[in-house]
């Protein structure tokens, strides 16, 4: 069973996936970690190939580790941050793909606050403090606010990450089971 976590950077979507791995024994793929083990540091292959060469690697990547899941245990796949907000030309099937997911039963929006200006400052401070991102602060805070009106969008679950991590893994795995057993009914 596959669960897939969506949201941007600095939300909490790979802490939280980790934490739920360790707690619940599920499996966890992160597409980043995947793109770094594959292809080498992701900044320096955007700024040697470009973001669009880039983007369309990391979709390849996606559905390998899609094709690699075992159906007779629960995985969750964290979605890079801006995975769901590539440009719908990107590739043919990137539409639907961006749909499958959005769409599947166990989709969830990770967030810091549904309140935009909240979730700026938090994920700011987050990416400030990630130095191998060379973030800047400009442009990062206009990257979230663009990413945020997209994710918010999307019919999916929102997990927050306002609270301290053991506290969001756990409701998470209330909200999980409550959704396992309404698609057994």
């Amino acid at each position: 069973m596959l669960i897939y976590f969506i949201g941007p950077g600095g939300a909490g979507k790979t802490t939280i996936a980790n934490l739920i791995s360790k707690k619940f024994k599920f499996i966890c793929c992160d597409l980043d970690h995947y793109f770094m083990q594959t292809e080498g540091d992701i900044s320096q292959y955007i700024l040697m190939n470009g973001y669009r060469k880039y983007a369309l690697r990391n979709i390849q990547l996606f559905k390998e580790l899609q094709a690699q899941f075992d159906i007779n245990k629960i995985t969750i796949i964290v979605c890079s941050s801006g995975f769901m907000t590539y440009p719908e030309d990107l590739d043919q099937n990137y539409h639907e793909l961006k749909g499958e997911i959005e769409n599947h039963i166990f989709t969830f929006l990770v967030l810091s606050s549904l309140d935009l200006e909240m979730c700026v400052q938090t994920i700011l401070s987050r990416q400030m403090n990630r130095t191998y991102l060379n973030p800047v602060i400009e442009s990062e805070e206009l990257k979230i606010r663009a990413r945020f009106k997209i994710y918010t969008g999307f019919k999916c679950r929102a997990i927050l990450t306002d609270r301290s991590p053991d506290i969001v893994a756990d409701n998470f795995i209330k909200i999980f089971d409550d959704l396992l057993l309404e698609k057994k009914k």
